[in-house]
């Protein structure tokens, strides 16, 4: 035998919560990208001009400005290129752009580490303006780490599937880059030099950090759309660009009034040699640290008051939904039985009417309407009963299960060759009688429904198992194949056709929809290569306590 467990579904639960972005934002989020896009690579290519035609105004901006090298241009422009193919789904295309300029700013990188060259600075250009510039044609250093992030991003957003990890990262590496874009404009804003160059290496451009913050606006706006495909949202997606650009923006902090601290130093020590430095650079640093870490904390608990809200507003449309629907379903089975019971004394008549002078067709398809009628009026029934399930106020009472099945075999009037045995003295329940009986006379109808034999055997037993009471009811039938374990309790399937054996196809959708309003699980086991029969387990809390924690799992 092979067990599979069907979990019920708690009601009033919602499986996907609404997503972080408005749809609307979202649309407007895809535009963006692609404006990003477009500006870097009309940036790339203007500058990438300006060299050609040597132009200090747009290679400089200003005299007095580090230049945007050559492969800062073409960096640029791939990284334009590469939002686009990002945003027009290109995946590989946007991959191999990112690892060509994760490439070349990575090669920068390591020649600043090593002393080394390797002809990358002047491989496309030579360079006629070597202001602010410790190497003729090579980027800034900063500027190399910002296009590493920048190839990652690429790299990561071309990820197929889902990558949790990688879509997290992207969340990440945006608002650095536009954390180095603004502490660069603050440097020149403020004549810090210190704040967009980085010892006596090439300082970053004002254009270039121009680019960076376009670059990482665009990148931003691409992570939250990847994020809200998730279609569900993540206090993480809010807080980490937050709390990653405020420690972005405080580092800058710290480094500028350490760098003002050393020059005041400087200054005062010909006065006074005694003259001490002062801790205002780690104070500083300190509170923005703390205020960092509250401004996260606040937003994390904002944002899952917010989403709890979200989720019991779904879940009350939810529980609205669910209302209307049975209260359709009951209302169209009670009223469609009407006009059925007309049209079958119709066909009533026409047989007494006809009588001997119908010929063997006429007979035939008289014969199939009437059949066809009935089959109808009992799947209405079945609906009706369906509809019925967990509609009155659930009265829990105490009952001695022995007893309660008894009377339910009784009910269901088994065919004269089904034995039913059943032993359960000794265990006792305590819920909803309705439920309970629903349950069980719809389990014992489906095991002697299925039959393929006139004569069959049900065995009901139960076990005790502590807070919880288990009960099996097995019977000697067909059996049921694994793969349509999931299958038979959907509304209206039948794995037997309606033509060779009448049946609704709602009797364990009932059983499901009963265990679900009880606090119940049902567990199949049956495999007919293995062995013929089928053995439903169905587990119900024991009584009040083990009610109480269902109520609790159903609110979560």
């Amino acid at each position: 035998m092979t067990g599979r467990i069907f979990p019920i579904d708690r009601f009033g639960e919602v499986s996907r919560l609404v997503s972080v972005i408005p749809k609307g934002f979202q649309a407007w989020a895809a535009l963006i990208v692609r404006i990003s896009a477009s500006l870097l690579v009309l940036m790339g290519c203007v500058v990438m001009s300006g060299w050609a035609i040597q132009s200090p105004a747009i290679v400089q901006i200003n005299p007095t400005f580090t230049p945007m090298q050559f492969n800062t241009a073409l960096c640029f422009g791939l990284s334009g290129a590469g939002l686009w193919l990002v945003a027009l789904q290109r995946w590989r295309l946007a991959t191999g752009l990112g690892m060509a300029i994760g490439l070349i700013a990575g090669l920068t990188l390591i020649q600043y580490l090593t002393g080394l060259s390797f002809g990358l600075d002047e491989l496309f250009m030579t360079h006629f303006t070597e202001v602010e510039t410790s190497h003729p044609g090579r980027m800034a250093p900063n500027t190399a780490v910002a296009f590493v992030l920048c190839g990652g991003f690429l790299i990561g957003a071309s990820l197929p599937g889902e990558r949790p990890l990688a879509r997290s990262s992207l969340l990440i590496i945006s608002p650095v880059v536009i954390g180095l874009a603004l502490l660069s404009l603050a440097g020149y804003a403020s004549g810090l030099e210190v704040l967009f160059g980085w010892s006596v290496h090439t300082r970053m451009a004002i254009h270039t950090s121009v680019g960076f913050l376009i670059f990482g606006i665009g990148a931003a706006c691409k992570a939250w759309r990847l994020e809200s495909r998730r279609g569900q949202s993540r206090s993480f997606s809010i807080v980490s660009p937050v709390v990653v650009a405020s420690l972005t923006l405080l580092a800058g902090l710290w480094v500028a009034l350490t760098h003002y601290e050393a020059q005041r130093v400087a200054q005062l020590a010909a006065i006074d040699p005694a003259i001490a430095r002062t801790a205002l650079p780690e104070i500083v640093a300190g509170v923005g640290l703390l205020a960092t870490v509250l401004v996260g904390v606040a937003v994390h608990f904002v944002h899952r008051a917010q989403e709890t809200h979200r989720l019991r507003e779904a879940n009350r449309d939810l529980r609205a939904a669910v209302q209307e629907l049975d209260k359709f379903a009951h209302v169209a089975s009670h009223d469609l039985k009407a006009p059925l019971r007309g049209i079958r004394q119709l066909a009533i008549w026409l047989k007494k009417d006809l009588a001997e002078d119908a010929d063997p067709r006429t007979a035939r398809y008289l014969n199939q309407m009437d059949t066809r009628i009935e089959r109808l009026q009992d799947l209405l029934d079945a609906l009706l009963s369906y509809s019925r399930i967990g509609q009155s106020q659930r009265r829990p009472e105490r009952f001695e299960l022995d007893t309660a099945v008894r009377e339910v075999v009784s009910l269901a009037s088994p065919p004269a060759g089904m034995a039913v045995e059943v032993d359960l003295k000794g265990v006792e329940l305590k819920m909803d009688r309705g439920l309970f009986d629903a349950t069980l006379l719809n389990l014992i109808s489906n095991a002697a429904k299925h039959h393929d034999r006139p004569q069959g055997k049900i065995r009901i037993t139960a076990e005790d198992l502590g807070e919880w009471v288990a009960v099996r009811v097995a019977d000697d039938g067909p059996g049921i194949d694994p793969r349509f374990h999931a299958r038979i309790f959907e509304i209206f399937q039948t794995l037997t056709s309606r033509d060779e054996l009448e049946a609704s196809g709602i009797g364990l959708a009932i059983v499901r929809k009963a265990l679900k309003h009880s606090g119940g699980e049902i567990r199949l086991e049956s495999d007919p290569e293995q062995a013929r029969g089928s053995v439903f387990i169905v587990t119900w809390p024991k009584g009040v306590k083990g009610e109480h924690r269902h109520n609790q799992k159903s609110a979560r």
